[in-house]
């Protein structure tokens, strides 16, 4: 049950409510609200208010109403974190070392985690995608093709971490930062990677995580984001002189 609510920004403590309960486990992710009747009644508040307080969170990406359906919290509330940060890194005019920065911090323990966390699944899931890029080195080059292998080993990782809050942290900077991480891995295999030191690389974290040594994953994943931001640099002043 909801409790009432008798002071000044009635909506705010709908919104604060509702919220709460999504804290408590109460209210889970696809779980339907009371109609505005129900959640006016119970509150004692007016369904204005109600109604108010729940256009904030549908704003905010928390609750999704559908037409005819009723309001429903939403199943993808890591959406709602994605605009305020956008917001963040333009009025604070990030740029490309802040990106990597980023990455970095959260590359660097997601790889120690995964070597101390990885199934022997796991393992094999990165050893095919590890494959993939070895054939990317014996075929014809396909930039497009292991832009997207580089991609999809990286966030494996993430889903080898088993950390739900790293997981949705690092896919949600992902979608953020999308074509600028899409731009820095264009230019860096382009311009300053060959294929083989490409797939070395990759290789040398994956072994790392199959022998369940941490440390060398580290200092693995460490050189590989060395790398990833001297090209990169390099990329960019090449396009500005």
């Amino acid at each position: 049950m909801f409790n009432s609510i008798s002071s000044k920004k009635v909506y705010e403590q709908v919104i604060e409510q509702i919220q709460q309960r999504i804290l408590n486990g109460e209210l889970k992710k696809g779980d339907k609200l009371p109609s505005e009747r129900e959640l006016s009644e119970q509150m004692d508040v007016s369904r204005t208010s109600i109604r108010e307080g729940i256009r904030v969170l549908e704003t905010m990406g928390v609750i999704d109403s559908k037409q005819g359906e009723g309001n429903f919290i939403c199943s993808n509330i890591d959406k709602s974190l994605i605009e305020p940060l956008s917001m963040i890194f333009k009025l604070n005019d990030g740029t490309w070392k802040d990106i990597l920065e980023l990455r970095e911090v959260f590359e660097l323990q997601i790889v120690k985690l995964a070597a101390l966390r990885a199934t022997e699944k796991d393992c094999m899931e990165l050893k095919s995608i590890i494959d993939e890029m070895r054939k990317e080195t014996e075929i014809p080059y396909n930039k497009k093709i292991v832009v997207l292998l580089d991609q999809k080993f990286h966030n494996k990782l993430v889903s080898i971490s088993k950390n739900y809050l790293i997981e949705s942290f690092f896919l949600m900077s992902s979608k953020l930062f999308e074509n600028f991480i899409e731009d820095a891995r264009d230019k860096i295999i382009s311009k300053y990677w060959s294929k083989e030191i490409l797939f070395e690389k990759h290789n040398a974290i994956y072994e790392a995580i199959r022998d369940k040594n941490p440390d060398l994953a580290y200092e693995k994943m460490k050189e590989h984001m060395e790398i990833i931001g001297k090209s990169y640099m390099e990329a960019t002043l090449f396009e500005d002189c």
